[in-house]
This record gives C-alpha cells, structure tokens and sequence, in this order.
C-alpha cells in the first residue's frame, strides 16, 4: 500500500509511505535520501533521465516487510520551496523531519528507523545521524567522501578520458588544450562560489545554487561519521565513477559502531548492472540506459541480509543471516 504523505519542515515536503499489506506488530522502517539535484521521490531528474531507483527501493523495501518514506526534495516536484536557494543544512533539516514523521506512525518502532542515503544523501545521512537517534544507517554510493574530493576526482577521471580519447574527437580535444583547462575552469568556478555570499548566483549565465556548494565544501563527513552510534552499512559499486569505492575501507577508522562495507562488482553510481565503466562521454547515455534495469541483484541481497540481522521480527523472515 502506498500513501500520499505531507512532512512539515521549514517548508512543506509531499512524500510516499510504502507500507507492506500485512503487519502484526510495530516493525522497522527506511526513510530514503535522494541524491544531488533535481531527483523527485521515485529517482526522476527530467523527462529524459528517470533512474527509478527510489521507487525500486521501496518496492523491494515492502516486499521483505519492510515500511519505506520517501519524499520529493525541497522545490522539487510536489514539495513547496526554492531548489536554488536550498542549502546542506536545509537538506539535513528536512531529512530529520522525515525520520521524526516516521517515528511518529503506529506502525512503525521508533527505536528501529533506518535512514538510506544515495550519493549525496549518503552524507546528509551522515550528518543526520550524527544529530539524531537512528536504528540504523545505510550509505548507498557515497560513504565517507567529502564533496570537495567526490569532485576534484570526477574532473581528474574527465581529464584521464580526453587524454586516452579515441578518433577525431579525441584529437580535437587535445589539439585545443581541453586537458589542461578542466582544473583552471573549476577553480575559477569554485573561486567565484566561495566569494559571493549570496545563495544564488549566475555562472556563465546559468543559476548556481552557491549556498549548497559551500556549504558542502567548508562540511568534513568523516566528523560526523566518528559520532554515528547505529549500526552501518555502506555498499558502493566497483564501477562507480562518481563515488569512490577505495574510500569504504576507511570507514572502520571513523565509525565506531558495527560496520559492514561492500564494493559490488560490476554496479554503477545508479545501483544497476554495468559491464562497462562509464566515461565523461557515456555517462549520460549509460544513465538512460541503465534506467529500466532492476536493481542489483547482489546489492539487493547485502540490503536483506543485513535487514534480517539487524531489525529482524515478525515483519522478515525469521531466520538470521550471518554475514
């Protein structure tokens, strides 16, 4: 059963509550955290790209017994707000809003709320747990990486590609320099962010959400991370070339609590199936064509496992899973 929910943070925020059809008991549940931009509750940027994947979630979600929320991001889709001028910290607010309307609902246990987090929402995750009582944390394509980091990374991987670019397109790049401006053009980029104190600016002519930007870069992660107290899991695909999987080993050195991390071979920054690493040529197409995809049937059976281990009651399976 799916229900059309309202969650009052600063501003209004719609959402869906996925519930299982049958429930005896008050029982778990997972408030999913959408990544960076303008991506709805179900995972839709535009007309063009809809990963599905939050939709995918929580159907999967309620399928093992579990309730699931998740909402249209602050001046996105049905949520009241302006996206542009949203910064982190708005973001996190509205994540705790969330997590404390779950707490609020008879059937769910106030003591078992779980937050799931993908790219971004992996740090807001973070930060929120840092803040608020959790049963639980899951890090989905994102765990224990700054976004300063995520993006100096992604434009060394971008530089790498035109370098080692084939054919004429290729050569152009080359021939024009392209390589040796994509730092020059970022910098330039971050330093115009980092003097405005303004929420919004124009770069280039576009609108920039500059208060979200600076925010994010002056936040450290792995602070936050050293004060989780819940349970974690962090699960990133092994070809991910938006989120560093490297980065999951680390995280034992920051989190105190019991951790269980995971690169899963062949799954891309979408959580779906990939034989093929994206490159800052392909990116965009492999997204679309990634779309339709369930999701990863290993990273589907690491979500259950540990689901049954952690939170399991008369809402999963009763048998344990060891790990």
């Amino acid at each position: 059963m799916e229900k059309e929910v309202t969650i009052q943070s600063k501003t209004v925020l719609k959402g869906t509550l996925s519930l299982p059809e049958t429930r005896a008991v008050k029982g778990p549940a997972v408030l999913i955290i959408p990544g960076t931009g303008k991506l709805d509750r179900n995972g839709k940027l535009n007309k063009k790209i809809d990963v599905k994947l939050y939709r995918q979630l929580a159907e999967f979600l309620t399928s093992i017994g579990i309730i699931s929320l998740r909402y249209d991001k602050r001046g996105v889709a049905a949520s009241e707000g302006d996206y542009l001028a949203t910064g982190l910290w708005d973001l996190v607010d509205d994540a705790r809003a969330a997590v404390q309307f779950l707490k609020s609902i008879p059937e769910v246990d106030p003591q078992k709320v779980i937050v799931l987090g993908h790219s971004e929402g992996s740090t807001i995750g973070s930060s929120l747990a840092a803040r608020e009582e959790l049963g639980g944390l899951i890090l989905l394509a994102g765990a224990g990486e700054r976004l300063s980091e995520a993006l100096k990374r992604q434009r060394d991987l971008a530089t790498e590609d035109i370098i080692n670019a084939k054919g004429f397109q290729g050569f152009l790049l080359r021939l024009l320099g392209v390589q040796n401006k994509v730092e020059k053009q970022a910098q330039k980029f971050m330093d115009k962010v980092l003097s405005s104190p303004k929420d919004v600016i124009k770069v280039s002519f576009v609108k920039t959400n500059a208060k979200w930007l600076r925010e994010h870069l002056s936040y450290n992660v792995r602070e936050d991370l050293a004060k989780v107290t819940c349970p974690l899991l962090a699960i990133t695909g092994a070809r991910d070339t938006q989120a560093n999987p490297a980065l999951l080993k680390e995280l034992p050195k920051y989190v105190k609590a019991d951790v269980h991390y995971y690169a899963v071979e062949n799954m891309a920054h979408s959580c779906k199936f990939t034989e093929q690493t994206s490159t800052m040529f392909t990116t965009k197409k492999d997204i679309i064509a990634q779309a339709e995809l369930p999701i990863h049937p290993e990273l589907k059976k690491l979500l259950e496992v540990w689901l049954q281990n952690h939170f399991a009651n008369n809402s999963l399976r009763e048998e344990q899973v060891i790990i």
